[in-house]
């Protein structure tokens, strides 16, 4: 009597990739860890995304949003892709990398909004496998620095040199070198005329 033949089984890496997926769809558990739920910003400066994946997770990319849904931006690809003010962290080219943090250069008020990372699987087709709970950008425009005090501005200053110049011009020459200057005439020119009663 012939003995039957055992199941097939799948091979460890699929069925480990199996559990993982399934452990994950039913406790709910965010792999994909960030760790700031809001960030504050002011226009010009620079921002640090934060995201942890870990190594163990199936195979295939991770790629940073801007929102969600079908319209979501993509903010940047660690595989391919040209983001002139977008910069990785971390060396995702390191086996057994976990940082995929980004940072975001010359904040502007359009850069408000929240941010996601995300984990994509390789199959057949790419699919995402799951999404941090988001980070919150909020921008703040930057105050322009007000202009210090005490310092000639504008046409007032630039006529003060320039009458300085004219009055020194005009004095009497003492030698090849030197010129008597009165200093009742800098002050005067200076605007700094109450100096002349101390």
């Amino acid at each position: 009597m012939p003995i039957p033949a055992s199941p097939l089984h799948p091979p460890l890496p699929s069925l480990l990739l199996y559990l993982l997926l399934e452990l994950a769809g039913a406790t709910h558990v965010f792999h994909v860890q960030q760790t700031e739920l809001s960030q504050t910003v002011s226009t010009g400066e620079s921002i640090i995304l934060s995201c942890s994946v870990p190594d163990a997770l199936p195979n295939g990319p991770v790629l940073w949003f801007k929102g969600t849904g079908p319209n979501r931006k993509l903010i940047y690809n660690f595989k391919q892709g040209h983001f002139p003010r977008v910069k990785e962290i971390g060396d995702t080219t390191k086996p057994g990398n976990t940082d995929f943090s980004t940072r975001i250069r010359e904040i502007s008020l359009a850069d408000a909004g929240t941010y996601y990372c995300v984990k994509f699987i390789k199959g057949r087709a790419i699919k995402e496998y799951q999404s941090g709970r988001g980070t919150q950008v909020f921008v703040t425009a930057e105050q322009n620095p007000r202009p210090p005090k005490n310092r000639p501005t504008g046409r007032a200053g630039s006529r003060a040199h320039h009458d300085a110049r004219t009055c020194l011009s005009a004095l009497p020459e003492r030698n090849s070198t030197n010129y008597f200057v009165h200093p009742c005439c800098c002050l005067r020119l200076l605007g700094l005329p109450g100096l002349l009663s101390k």
